[in-house]
């Protein structure tokens, strides 16, 4: 079995200049402008934003891009909450959306269980834990001295309200990944298909989140956008490097799955029972083309846009929750593996991780497993 990667503040951050050192500084409290009446910038930001929204929409509803529309709510609130003024009118009127949308999950998930509704690749107890994690976690952040508490635990800004949201999604994120590990432990051998639109789909959801996430056409500029992510042009040094540190990364892994084949057998033949089939694709393009994706994509929004804020620890700790198509030990590994790659990053970029990340994955993919 192969360990592949696929689907607090550090103070520290690229040299690249900033017209606004509050761009760039990732200690100061994000920037918090007004929609109303406002900056023509930040008005014509919110129309791109939602412009590329409905794109993506669109091409997940035509079937050109199946599961483009998944990432949209949360890129869209992400938005507004770096649009909106926190007190102004529009901010009080969102908390009583956010209150009612809370209220009707509980219904909702009533009706779900009792008459055993499934959308899509969720089954109705994914559903039903989803929509009770959602309210939870609303209901959580919406009651201000608890939903602070828990920012803080986080190393969030309770006055921030993209931070609320991040918190809100970081937590629904773990609920419903632990839900699809426990209705997925006794699942047996599995070949997914994956089709060449994936990969497409996987990175334009990792870099959109990534870029709302950060204030791209909001409250940064491109070049205050790559400071931020700490995304810089790799040295033929750099690349060697990452050459030989995703080498060690395989040894390294390769000597822990041996071990874990010795210790817990049974654990370990579960680790491989899903697999995949790519349609389309000779298998090695499919392998490169997943390896490119998961590895710019989930640097980027991980390491790049989330570590600075969540720092490295919870950071590897979220990544490693979202791979739960393996057992326990696999996932341990995986959120080692996040650590170290936190590490790196905060020692050199978010291109150097993520040129190790991609070359781990196509190794993962590529070399036999001893």
């Amino acid at each position: 079995m192969a360990v592949s990667l696929p689907a607090r503040s550090t103070g520290r951050c690229s040299s690249a200049p900033s017209a606004d050192d509050r761009l760039t500084d990732l200690k100061a409290p994000e920037p918090s402008p007004t929609l109303a009446g406002a900056r023509p910038a930040l008005a014509r930001g919110v129309i791109g934003w939602i412009a590329v929204c409905a794109a993506y929409a669109a091409l997940d509803l035509i079937g050109l891009l199946d599961g483009l529309l998944v990432p949209v709510p949360l890129i869209l609130a992400l938005v507004f909450a770096r649009a909106v003024r926190p007190d102004s009118g529009v901010e009080h009127a969102s908390r009583l959306v956010a209150a009612v949308i809370a209220a009707a999950c509980l219904p909702a998930a009533a009706v779900v269980w009792r008459f055993g509704i499934g959308i899509g690749m969720l089954s109705p107890f994914l559903l039903v834990t989803a929509l009770l994690a959602f309210a939870a976690s609303l209901a959580l952040l919406l009651v201000r001295p608890i939903g602070d508490r828990i920012l803080r635990a986080l190393g969030l800004d309770p006055d921030s309200d993209v931070h609320r949201v991040v918190a809100v999604a970081v937590v629904l994120t773990v609920i419903d990944a632990a839900a699809l590990f426990i209705e997925l432990a006794e699942s047996g051998p599995v070949q997914m298909p994956f089709y060449p639109s994936d990969p497409v789909v996987s990175l334009m959801t990792d870099l959109a989140l990534a870029l709302a996430g950060v204030g791209f056409g909001l409250t940064r500029g491109l070049g205050a956008t790559l400071a931020r992510l700490d995304l810089r042009p790799l040295t033929r040094r750099q690349v060697a490097v990452a050459i030989a540190v995703a080498l060690g990364f395989q040894l390294i892994i390769g000597v822990m799955e041996h071990l874990e084949s010795v210790l817990l057998p049974s654990v370990h033949a579960l680790e491989d029972r899903f697999g995949y089939e790519f349609v389309g694709l000779p298998p090695w393009v499919g392998a490169v083309l997943t390896s490119v994706a998961a590895g710019v994509g989930e640097e980027v929004l991980f390491r790049g846009a989330l570590q600075p804020r969540l720092g490295v620890v919870l950071t590897a700790v979220l990544f490693g929750a979202l791979h739960v198509q393996y057992q326990v030990p696999g996932m341990i590994m995986i959120v080692l593996m996040g650590i170290a790659l936190g590490v790196l990053k905060n020692r050199t970029s978010t291109s150097f991780t993520a040129l190790v990340h991609v070359l781990y994955d196509i190794g993962a993919f590529l070399i036999p497993d001893f």
